[in-house]
């Protein structure tokens, strides 16, 4: 069952979804656009919720300073696509951050142009999302992008076409022990003055990590601990 429904002010969207194989499809063109949960009101925009098997998910917000933000994206076999252009939008996302359920065989792609965006996205850092594909394409400067995941057997690629951002990527969980079947992050960098701090703790697993770079003036960190204290950078 699929609640949505547009209330007073901007362009604004509640969502509240049970059931499976839903295909949800949400678009706002222009400014100050929300999407979020049923416990709305004019001008407030809390946290949707979707849960179910086989979703597939296709969030576009054309414009400026737009929030999408849901606190509770649960089960296996979801497809997403969030499209973000414009300056000063927010994404904030729990996905099975509860671990109460599975949200295994996630495939996700983030794709934004525009500048001074801040995301959010935390992955079942309480258990773990097995086969998770997600994938990231930025456009555009000063962007702030916080993503925390615990994962099995994941594929992560970023790619980053700008200067002054800043990426934090905290990757936690079991990843395997061969190559077929470990945490992979990859991320393509062209720009200048950008920030990474890049974290991968896989409890005896192999966390494998590639990086190109076309850059000045940029710091990145990268720490990879299996056991042990990290020094940090």
């Amino acid at each position: 069952m699929l609640s949505a429904l547009p209330i007073l002010g901007d362009n604004e969207i509640y969502v509240d979804q049970s059931g499976n194989t839903a295909s949800i499809d949400l678009e706002q063109l222009g400014s100050s656009n929300l999407i979020g949960g049923t416990s709305a009101v004019s001008g407030s925009m809390t946290a949707l919720d979707l849960d179910g098997l086989s979703m597939t998910l296709d969030i576009n917000q054309i414009g400026s300073n737009n929030i999408f933000r849901s606190d509770g994206i649960d089960g296996n076999n979801l497809t997403a696509f969030f499209e973000y252009d414009g300056d000063s939008n927010v994404m904030d996302i729990l996905l099975n951050s509860s671990g109460t359920i599975t949200a295994d065989y996630v495939n996700m792609l983030v794709d934004v142009t525009g500048s001074s965006n801040t995301f959010d996205l935390k992955v079942a850092e309480n258990s773990d999302s097995s086969y998770l594909d997600l994938d990231w394409v930025v456009t555009g400067d000063s962007n702030q992008f916080d993503f925390d995941i615990d994962y099995a057997n994941a594929i992560n690629n970023v790619d980053v076409n700008g200067s002054s951002n800043t990426i934090n990527f905290t990757a936690s969980g079991y990843s395997g022990t061969t190559s077929s079947d470990s945490g992979y992050f990859f991320m393509d960098l062209d720009g200048s003055s950008n920030t990474f701090n890049i974290i991968q703790s896989s409890t005896l697993a192999r966390d494998w990590l590639k990086i190109e770079t076309n850059t000045s003036n940029s710091n990145i960190c990268i720490t990879q601990n299996d056991g042990g204290t990290a020094t940090g950078c």
